[in-house]
């Protein structure tokens, strides 16, 4: 009976402890310094408007939220934000790596984090090489650099201070938008205002794949954001060089594809939209 007890309250103890280890992790989103910790290669970067950008990391910048492949933080004048690359996301648990007897899972696990890194890392650099004006990115920097030489201040969800080496960290900066989402429900009885910015959003898609690259993100309406009246494609994490956009049939099956969430919330908040959405988009394609 004693034994019963005993394991009882041991259990016990490891319920509350989890519990409370989940609680912290919801708390603070996660995030950790370590998990920003990168095996970025070397590289001389160079790139323009130097002074601008470091006029931008002069600040200090607060905790905003957490995506799938990164940690955001706005700048104190609220114009800018810098994402920070999850790295952590992207290795094998620990468990896994001393575990002998389950190489061959290791080996396929290790590939598929090796290629989410690898196709994340790409995506950024196709926004910011060739997508600037369409995803209000301004830099970024994706392998070690001696360019910066400094620290940059950020503060967590309680306003605890670290400090962020730039020259070793993955990291985006973009201007800061409004959540398409939040503008989408703010104006759902505006149907002028909706369609407004149904068109806006078409033509910032359909200049990416004018481009020849196209958005693989899965939620179109949650990852995009308002800049100044224009819908942009906030998540970069997504984007994918496409050759065959200029043919029409393909064009189309992308547009139907990447839009399924936006009808999905149109469907539900203002329904008339989604037959104005592929009013619009035979127009685009038909023109050309």
């Amino acid at each position: 009976m004693k034994s019963i007890w005993v394991i009882f309250k041991t259990l016990f103890f490891i319920g509350i402890i989890c519990i409370f280890a989940k609680s912290w992790q919801l708390i603070t989103d996660g995030f950790r310094l370590d998990k920003l910790k990168s095996t970025l290669s070397n590289n001389k970067e160079v790139y323009s408007d130097s002074d601008d950008i470091h006029k931008i990391l002069d600040q200090e910048f607060k905790y905003l939220s957490k995506g799938c492949q990164t940690y955001v933080f706005e700048s104190e004048d609220n114009n800018y934000v810098i994402k920070f690359v999850r790295f952590h996301r992207y290795k094998i648990p620990l468990w896994l790596t001393v575990l002998d007897f389950f190489d061959s899972y290791k080996t396929k696990r290790l590939y598929y984090k090796e290629k989410l890194l690898n196709d994340s890392l790409k995506s950024y650099q196709i926004a910011n090489s060739y997508l600037k004006d369409e995803t209000a990115t301004i830099y970024v920097h994706l392998s070690r650099t001696d360019i910066f030489n400094k620290k940059i201040t950020i503060l967590d969800r309680f306003k605890r201070k670290y400090f962020i080496d730039l020259d070793s960290a993955g990291f985006v900066i973009q201007k800061k938008v409004k959540t398409f989402e939040a503008i989408l429900t703010k104006n759902k009885h505006d149907p002028d205002e909706l369609k407004k910015l149904t068109n806006s959003f078409l033509n910032t898609t359909f200049s990416i794949y004018q481009k020849g690259y196209i958005n693989d993100d899965y939620n179109c309406v949650k990852n995009s954001g308002v800049l100044d009246d224009r819908v942009i494609h906030s998540d970069l994490g997504s984007f994918l060089k496409k050759d065959e956009m200029k043919n029409k049939d393909v064009l189309t099956h992308e547009i139907n594809r990447f839009m399924r969430y936006f009808k999905k919330w149109s469907d539900k908040n203002a329904p008339f939209l989604s037959e104005y959405v592929d009013e619009e988009v035979k127009k685009i394609i038909v023109n050309l």
